[in-house]
């Protein structure tokens, strides 16, 4: 239970090395490097059922940090590390296009994008998945992945997670970044001398389709 407080209701899974990085929590990427801002874009023709994207297009997310997601022979050197984001619709709802601020490092531009159930709170079993692909250079903002997949009916206050994997036999060398949410920042007055903000680095990324 402190493990899921800790990581803010983040899913971490991994498939290499025998080790096991819930004992130790997932691995976090850090970037110094800035790039032209380019406006995120958004599925035509769908609406909005859940996202922590934003405040805006133009600052969707926070470029310079997020949870590693990582094939078997990363360039990092790291297991293999899969990341989900927990989302709660608050109407019943069918969901055709994931949307997530994953961005590239190095190796094949290709991973799995996935909607899944929950387990517990935790990430359950697949629903519905696709290909992400061409994700933009991580340090640049704010490009987003629009994933299509199978219309999947989801249900009002159901948890779901959105989970981003590597594609395990076409890109085993993936090395990206779920990069993190404007919109989950925490505060901290560390020997009271003063407050300040910082990110809880929860990924960003959205849920899109149809509502009745």
């Amino acid at each position: 239970m402190v493990l899921k407080r800790a990581l803010s209701g983040l899913f971490v899974m991994t498939l290499a090395s025998g080790l096991m990085l819930a004992q130790t929590g997932p691995k976090v990427a850090h970037t110094n490097k800035q790039g032209p801002i380019t406006k995120n874009k958004q599925p035509t023709s769908q609406r909005i059922i859940w996202s922590n994207l934003g405040p805006s297009p133009s600052n969707a997310y926070n470029a310079t940090t997020g949870y590693y997601v990582l094939g078997a022979t990363n360039s990092v050197f790291l297991p293999e590390q899969a990341i989900g984001v927990p989302f709660v619709p608050k109407m019943n709802a069918t969901v055709s296009v994931l949307q997530v601020a994953v961005q590239w490092i190095s190796g094949k531009n290709q991973f799995n994008v996935g909607l899944y159930s929950d387990s517990g709170g935790t990430v359950g079993t697949l629903i519905a998945g696709g290909t992400g692909k061409n994700a933009s250079e991580f340090g640049t903002c704010c490009q987003t992945v629009n994933v299509p997949i199978t219309p999947t009916a989801i249900a009002q206050g159901v948890q779901y997670w959105i989970v981003a994997s590597s594609a395990d036999g076409e890109a085993d060398d993936f090395t990206g970044v779920f990069d993190a949410s404007n919109l989950a920042n925490i505060s901290g007055n560390v020997g009271l001398e003063g407050w300040f903000s910082f990110t809880t680095n929860t990924p960003a990324a959205a849920a899109w389709g149809t509502i009745p």
